[in-house]
């Protein structure tokens, strides 16, 4: 039974990763889109190392004639007015098939730079006919980042994996105790191990992931709205709630007590994992506005907040009539 536990833990570990990275906005993604009869065919290139160049290419087809030129729109750092981005033609390539073959070369900046892109296509007369942009309008991003040493790096992830991994094998241990059981010892143990790994993976080493790879320290709330950071502070606050939760029978009695039955602490295992995959279904990278990070992440930390009030409160309660 141990064995079949940590190969069912395993297999949602390696699910859960494959979500993540599935999701992930920084990996390339192949992208088409039409407009005005015109179709533009890119696998885009989210990233690049700092003082290197990376060439953007694209396949266009269905050009009205050869006296077309498509345009490179292009602005750094946050300036995002339409007057704020400069235009470099595309070179020409192989064309063949109805389609023409387009890129350009683009030099990464400092690590923390970003450019934000798009195209747009123009006439002899420089009139443009049509745009290529992100389905919500929005100019493409490239990020100029550093190189990560491999220790931090390495370490990082075996923390976020070894969290990844706890929370799988305390919703394992759920179960048992949903359906009767009372031995809530190994559910409290992974609970906790999952918050501190998460912790470690955050903060000691994902403050040293983000100053290499963006030349900044933590922009979780309410330092910053970077939204993986938050992902992760997210996750670590419901983790250090379920754990507390369960505080007496990780500590085997020796300080304080369960706030919740044996089939309740389950509930609160298998919440985690819910948690967890909620968190993982935000895909990675992605940016909100900063309106909407502050006001989700100050929510779901309030909630977790009198959550834990509210089941202390019922704790002690029942104790003082007991």
């Amino acid at each position: 039974m141990k064995f079949i536990r940590i190969g069912l833990a395993v297999v949602i570990t390696l699910a859960m990763l494959y979500v993540a990275r599935s999701n992930s906005k920084g990996q390339p993604e192949i992208i088409r889109c039409s407009e005005s009869g015109v179709t533009f065919d890119m696998i885009s290139v989210p990233k690049a190392l700092e003082h290197t160049t990376a060439r953007i290419s694209l396949t266009v087809a269905g050009l009205p004639d050869s006296g077309v030129t498509l345009n490179f729109r292009h602005t750094e750092g946050k300036g995002l007015a339409e007057g704020d981005y400069e235009a470099t033609p595309m070179q020409r390539g192989r064309a063949g098939d109805g389609e023409v073959r387009y890129s350009i070369d683009v030099d990464a900046g400092d690590k923390g730079g970003k450019l934000h892109y798009y195209f747009d296509l123009t006439d002899s007369t420089g009139a443009t006919l049509t745009t290529f942009e992100q389905e919500d309008g929005s100019p493409f991003l490239f990020k100029y980042i550093g190189e990560v040493p491999s220790i931090v790096l390495l370490t990082h992830i075996i923390f976020i994996f070894a969290a990844v991994f706890c929370v799988a094998m305390a919703t394992v241990h759920s179960f048992p105790l949903i359906t009767g059981g009372t031995d809530t010892r190994p559910l409290a143990v992974f609970m906790f191990w999952a918050m501190i790994t998460c912790f470690l993976g955050g903060y000691p080493f994902g403050i040293p992931m983000n100053y290499y790879a963006f030349d900044c320290f933590w922009e979780g709330v309410p330092f910053g709205h970077d939204a993986t950071d938050n992902k992760t502070q997210l996750l670590f606050v419901y983790l250090l709630f379920a754990a507390l939760t369960a505080i007496g029978s990780f500590t085997r009695g020796k300080f304080g007590r369960d706030l919740f039955s044996p089939r309740g602490l389950g509930w609160i295992g298998l919440s985690t994992f819910a948690a967890m995959l909620f968190i993982y279904l935000i895909p990675h990278s992605i940016q909100f506005s900063p309106e909407f990070t502050y006001a989700f992440c100050y929510t779901w930390i309030g909630l977790v907040a009198l959550a834990y009030v509210y089941s202390l409160t019922r704790f002690r309660r029942s104790a003082a009539r007991g």
